[in-house]
């Protein structure tokens, strides 16, 4: 009688194909309390995430303030190179946002409330402007006038004003999630500031755990994309923030020397309008050119247009390539699916990380097809080889039949 013999590979492989079948079915079921776990989890430790953020962001200027630090004849300096690196670049970020909060902060309010002020009476003049004109033959088809008449008789301005005077309730929520969010920020300035330290201590620990769970080749092509993510992030980052910071104060200046109303609240709407990519500071040109129309004349709102349409086009072929560079240059259609994508499936977030991010991708897959082409290449080359030594080695005997006959 043979002996049973039992396969307990295959039994072990089907649990574990079981037990996965169950975790995922639990997943799906629970996707609700999974995620609010995920959510709860990442709002705990957000004040890590900002301050990974921040270190990334600060240690390019940290590495170059440490290398011209390290340069001293002093001893006792260069020993604290890093120290003193870090404490310089925070120093001179305080400063600098201390000079803008105090210089800009001011008249930022001033606008802002001026702005909320104005919001009746805005309503009044959109209200006035669109009456005033002559819709001719497209009224007499479309009866465009009087829809628009129907619109703002059921429309008026209590009914604007009505939401957002129940709104006014929400500001002790906001006051207080800003209490919140000041603190999260002073505690991951605190912790950035030891992630600037330590650094080296955190990349030696991280790369000795990969190589221990990966195979030598396999790691050398994750560093090399890391060193791509972080060339292409960073530059992007960096040049796309100094570039919103140029044309916000450009577009300040523009406002008010055309003495357009709210100047300073819509010139810095204008650069952080621009930190999305490709058609941010187009939307938000829109928008200003149309309060200038409203607010303004009809002489300032074209000399707006105007001027902004030609900032725009400075911005897009001068500022924006010495800035950028050649770096992130990919097809404007990759760029308008990389808008779409990022803004529907991380909204504002999404629309700014979604070029450089589709420029890796597009990086990744360049390698993948050239390295498909150079191994193609090779197994073309070497049948090819083949095939002549083949041919060689047959006229080589067919020389020398002549020869034994």
């Amino acid at each position: 009688m043979k002996k049973l013999q039992i396969n307990w590979l295959l039994w072990v492989q089907g649990l574990l194909f079981v037990a996965a079948a169950v975790m995922v079915f639990n997943a799906v079921m629970n996707l609700d309390a999974i995620m609010s776990g995920i959510k709860m989890f990442f709002s705990i430790i957000s004040p890590v995430v900002m301050a990974a953020v921040m270190a990334y962001m600060l240690s390019r200027p940290c590495k170059w303030v440490e290398k011209w630090i390290r340069r001293s004849k002093y001893p006792i300096v260069e020993k604290r190179a890093r120290g003193l690196a870090v404490l310089t670049v925070y120093l001179i970020m305080i400063g600098i946002v201390y000079v803008a909060l105090r210089s800009l902060f001011p008249l930022l309010i001033n606008n802002i409330i001026d702005f909320i002020d104005f919001v009746p009476d805005l309503y009044v003049e959109i209200e006035a402007f669109i009456m005033e004109i002559e819709w001719d033959s497209l009224d007499e088809m479309f009866n465009i006038q009087e829809t628009i008449e129907a619109f703002f008789a059921d429309f008026d301005v209590q009914t604007i004003i009505g939401p957002v005077t129940q709104g006014l309730g929400a500001i002790t929520n906001f006051a207080i999630s800003t209490a919140f969010w000041l603190f999260d920020f002073f505690v991951a300035l605190i912790i950035s500031i030891y992630m600037l330290l330590y650094k080296d201590v955190v990349f030696a620990t991280v790369g000795r755990t990969a190589n221990l769970i990966m195979k030598t080749e396999s790691m050398q092509t994750l560093k090399y994309y890391i060193q791509q993510a972080d060339e292409l992030f960073y530059k992007f980052i960096g040049a796309q923030f100094l570039d919103s910071c140029i044309m916000g104060g450009l577009s300040i200046i523009l406002l008010s020397i055309l003495n357009v109303r709210f100047a300073v609240f819509l010139g810095i709407f204008l650069g952080v309008a621009n930190m999305i990519p490709k058609f941010g500071s187009i939307i938000a040109s829109v928008v200003v050119i149309a309060l200038t129309f409203v607010t303004g004349d009809v002489n300032q709102g074209v000399l707006t247009a105007v001027l902004l349409t030609a900032l725009q086009q400075i911005d897009g072929n001068v500022i924006g390539p010495i800035i950028m560079g050649d770096a992130l240059k990919i097809n404007p259609i990759l760029v308008f699916f990389a808008l779409i994508v990022g803004a529907a499936y991380f909204g504002i977030i999404g629309m700014f990380l979604s070029i450089p991010v589709m420029a890796l991708i597009r990086i990744i897959f360049i390698n993948i097809i050239e390295a498909k082409e150079n191994e193609q290449l090779h197994t073309e080359q070497v049948a090819n080889k083949m095939w002549q030594d083949r041919y060689q080695d047959r006229h080589k005997k067919n020389a020398k039949k002549p020869e034994s006959q």
